[in-house]
């Protein structure tokens, strides 16, 4: 499948869900909180290759990355609830992603 019809679709759907957030933003977070991101790079793996074996180790690493990926929203929430600015609060929710994503790798063989 062509690259620029991937970019373009991909792009759509985030651009339109950062539009939404503007509106709505409880309803917005439940679809950006949707495999969106993973369900396109199953569709375009599977599409390009109709290896599903390639598409199960990927949907396996998906589940265990969802780990790392809470300790940022917990974090963001709470350094925001607590009173940081944007910046700072974003910046540190990185980094406890990233501890998160490095400990993950490490137990994972990654």
């Amino acid at each position: 499948m062509p690259i620029l019809f991937k970019g373009l679709v991909s792009a759509a759907i985030i651009v339109a869900l950062s539009e939404l957030a503007r509106r709505h933003a409880v309803l917005s977070g439940l679809l950006a909180a949707m495999p969106l991101t993973t369900l396109l790079v199953i569709l375009w793996v599977y599409v390009d290759t109709k290896d599903v074996a390639k598409i199960e180790v990927f949907s396996r690493s998906v589940l265990w990355a969802l780990l790392p990926t809470a300790l940022f929203f917990v974090a963001l929430v709470l350094t925001l609830r607590r009173g940081f600015s944007f910046w700072p609060a974003l910046g540190l929710s990185m980094g406890v992603w990233m501890v998160g994503a490095f400990i993950h790798l490490w137990l994972l063989g990654g």
